[in-house]
């Protein structure tokens, strides 16, 4: 006999065994007391939302993004005069140029620095 026969012969050997043991019978308030010690256990895990989860500060957390996601989405949609982007951009260069055109700041202009 080979190791495979060897496996064979035991698993069969196992299944007459279970087949030779009787069957047990459960009386029939088994399955009813059973059930009441189940639902006994869980009262709360068979209703929808239970008092901590609804209380919960993730899901404060996540209904405040949510809401404030509206807010600006509609802040957004509902601003009907658009702006010119060439007047913020031309109001941005003027600024530029007043903050960073100045003489102190023209140490690299300098033509005669650059004669050496």
């Amino acid at each position: 006999m080979n190791r495979k026969e060897q496996i064979e012969a035991e698993v069969s050997k196992t299944l007459e065994l279970l087949d030779r043991i009787p069957q047990v019978e459960a009386s029939a308030r088994f399955r009813a007391q059973l059930m009441q010690r189940i639902d006994s256990m869980e009262p709360a895990s068979r209703g929808g939302i239970t008092a901590n989860a609804a209380f919960s500060p993730k899901v404060a957390f996540l209904t405040l993004l949510l809401m404030l996601n509206i807010a600006s989405g509609m802040l957004l949609f509902m601003n009907e005069a658009p702006q010119p982007a060439t007047s913020s951009s031309s109001t941005l260069a003027d600024s530029f140029s007043e903050d960073y055109g100045s003489p102190a700041l023209s140490y690299y202009d300098d033509q005669s620095a650059l004669g050496r």
